[in-house]
């Protein structure tokens, strides 16, 4: 049976790929037909970036590893710096200064509250273009989300439910300006204000 000569990581944007394939490099030597996912999840576990991944065996030697990473939503105020998170409130790293390209989300009751997963659910609705010109999403509650971004302007979202429709039409909205507008309001999507 041929050994595993080499590991391609595939789908990586933030882990680098060699982290990656130093986690696996374990696996270098093994019968690639003797490799299974589980060996894989083994080495992947303590990789926190790693959201899920699947295993294609190429004959003769080569392991390829897809892998889907958590996708950061904001980040949380800790211990004198910031915790990024996922939608689920993993956190991913920490970080001394607040993330140029992602938002603080302001829940009350942390990352473990439903504020933070109303908050959360709005920052994944958004295209990454316009997260990243978001300063700060504040959930008051699950019906009550603003979003404040980086140049000043405040939206008004309102509930989590509904969130992709509302981020399309804030996407929408802010182009139709031309980013003119200081305050959007898309918690009834179908009759959005801007002014």
């Amino acid at each position: 049976a041929s050994a595993v000569r080499e590991i391609r990581v595939v789908g990586v944007e933030r882990l680098s790929e060699a982290e990656a394939a130093a986690a696996l490099a374990p696996l270098e030597g093994r019968p690639l037909a003797g490799v299974l996912a589980a060996d894989v999840g083994a080495l992947l576990e303590p990789v926190v970036l790693v959201q899920s991944y699947s295993v294609e065996r190429v004959p003769p030697s080569t392991l390829v590893v897809r892998i889907v990473e958590r996708v950061p939503v904001g980040a949380v105020p800790a211990d004198g710096g910031w915790s990024v998170r996922d939608a689920v409130g993993v956190e991913l790293w920490r970080a001394g200064e607040p993330p140029a390209d992602l938002p603080a989300i302001e829940a009350p009751g942390g990352p473990d509250s439903p504020g933070f997963a109303a908050a959360a659910g709005v920052s994944l609705a958004l295209d990454p273009g316009l997260r990243e010109r978001i300063a700060t999403i504040r959930a008051a509650s699950i019906d009550d989300v603003r979003l404040e971004l980086r140049d000043g302007v405040t939206v008004v979202w309102g509930s989590a439910e509904d969130s992709d429709r509302k981020a399309e039409v804030l996407a929408a909205l802010v182009q139709a300006t031309g980013g003119a507008a200081s305050h959007y309001d898309v918690s009834s999507p179908e009759t959005p204000v801007s002014r």
